[in-house]
């Protein structure tokens, strides 16, 4: 117990500002407000620092271009709010963009997870690719309202909760189960409000 105190007490400023920004983002994305996107570029730009101090290479680089990737959502859900009649509702992902999003985790996983192995530094090189494929692809589908959105969260959250819980980062901990019961809220909500619009 006085082990896991020590642990709890020596965590940095930063680690607890991420694990706050994020849940309040995916909160607000769960409720289609704009505020999540700031607050999304915060977390990401945190979480740069903390993936790069663990040797977590591949979700570093994820979380640089997250941040690019929260100001286009941040972009596109503020012209449609602005815009009659271009507001972007939630829907399904098509078929086939389907796909093209399970081709692209499937080579990316496999490039990536090559490319971070060459280096001889980078931790679980594999699984590190395979979360951050899915996490951009679900950042992706995030901007655009796909309700597929929430599954690869939940895929690329349960590969991140098993680093950070290896590594007893205890407010990532907190922080990924939180994003896995939000995503699955998400989820049920979402789900609702496409069966109410159809």
């Amino acid at each position: 117990m006085n082990n896991f105190l020590t642990q709890f007490n020596a965590i940095s400023l930063i680690d607890w500002f991420a694990m706050i920004a994020g849940i309040v983002g995916v909160y607000l994305s769960i409720k289609e407000r704009i505020l999540a996107w700031p607050l999304f570029i915060l977390c990401y730009a945190a979480y740069v620092y903390i993936s790069f101090r663990g040797n977590y290479y591949a979700f570093g680089a994820m979380n640089v271009i997250f941040v690019f990737v929260a100001a286009y959502g941040w972009l596109k859900w503020s012209k449609s709010s602005s815009e009659i009649g271009g507001e972007i509702r939630i829907s399904h992902l098509a078929p086939m963009h389907l796909w093209i999003v399970a081709a692209f985790i499937c080579v990316g996983t496999l490039g990536l997870g090559c490319l971070l192995e060459s280096t001889g530094e980078a931790r679980l090189p594999y699984y590190d690719a395979f979360a951050t494929t899915c996490a951009l692809s679900a950042q992706w589908m995030l901007s655009r309202k796909y309700i597929e959105n929430w599954i690869f969260w939940i895929l690329a959250d349960m590969v991140y909760l098993s680093f950070f819980f290896n590594d007893r980062i205890w407010p990532s901990v907190i922080l990924f189960i939180t994003f896995i019961f939000l995503a699955i809220k998400g989820w049920i909500e979402w789900k609702t409000i496409i069966k109410e619009t159809a």
